[in-house]
């Protein structure tokens, strides 16, 4: 089931690619207001130091970690960047989300900007427990490691926790609570539940259905490659306007896993919750 899911699920995203259109769309604003400052601070620094032509001529690791090093100014300016980037990134996704499951929902002909209207502001405070828990699951994590660290357990003993353990850790228990946090959603979308009834039945999703749980880890994988690929083609491609069209390409792909994902998710809640309400699509302005 989990096969047929997921590949009707990829085939419905390829089916409305103006979906995945957006998602890039967004995430290439916000690339770009998120990079220019902190690409003039990236080209001071380095001018200052010399390593310019090192660093464009291929990606040296430990360069870069030598100059995140010494640059104060270029890490401040990052941490700025931040403070404001992430809540409205925050907002776009959340945003996003719920306009792609309302687009996808019954038959799939939905409109994205009405799924955006009527449910962003509903699912903008839904996101804000389940961002306090995967904070605390995350602090809970890192202070485990801390007191495990402490212990006698040797060099070897202590990179494996530091730097197998945790990041496995911290990584599932992100994955745990996004699980939640996407049928918390749908539960908010297709079934119209309250804010804090969808987030008590998506935190029942995790623990009720191993079906959910191996879709989500299917794409998990797949996302997981759509993500890495883009990085891979801007070190490993020679030439800048070559890498920067593969980069892009594999970006709207990335997209597009991301509609698929969200799709394979609202078919497997409506075959496991067939009563949920009829959809109301509306053709107009949809994606």
């Amino acid at each position: 089931m989990i096969v047929r899911i997921l590949t009707d699920g990829w085939g419905a995203a390829v089916k409305r690619p103006g979906l995945a259109g957006l998602l890039y769309a967004g995430n290439l604003i916000l690339g770009i207001i998120l990079s220019i400052p902190i690409l003039v601070a990236f080209s001071n620094a380095a001018s200052e130091t010399g390593w310019s032509p090192d660093l464009a001529s291929e990606f040296d690791a430990a360069l870069w970690a030598d100059l995140l090093r010494e640059s104060g100014p270029l890490v401040s300016t990052m941490l700025s960047q931040l403070l404001w980037v992430l809540p409205v990134l925050y907002l776009w996704k959340v945003g996003s989300t719920v306009g792609i499951v309302h687009a996808m929902r019954g038959d799939r002909t939905g409109s994205f900007w009405e799924g955006l209207g009527k449910y962003a502001g509903k699912a903008i405070v839904l996101g804000l427990p389940f961002l306090v828990l995967a904070g605390l699951m995350v602090l809970g994590i890192v202070l485990l490691i801390a007191l495990l660290s402490a212990s006698p357990i040797g060099e070897v003993g202590q990179f494996w926790i530091r730097f197998v353990v945790a990041p496995i850790l911290i990584v599932l228990a992100v994955a745990v609570v996004d699980l939640m946090h996407d049928f918390a959603r749908l539960e908010l979308v297709l079934r119209g539940q309250t804010v804090w009834n969808a987030m008590y039945a998506g935190m029942g999703w995790f623990w009720q259905s191993g079906s959910a749980q191996a879709l989500y880890m299917a794409w998990l994988v797949i996302g997981s490659l759509a993500l890495i690929l883009p990085f891979w083609a801007d070190m490993a491609v020679g030439g800048l306007f070559l890498a920067f069209l593969l980069q892009q390409a594999l970006l709207f792909v990335r997209s597009m896993v991301s509609v698929g994902w969200l799709t394979s998710e609202v078919l497997l809640f409506q075959e496991l919750e067939p009563g949920e309400p009829a959809t109301e699509p509306s053709a107009e302005f949809a994606a």
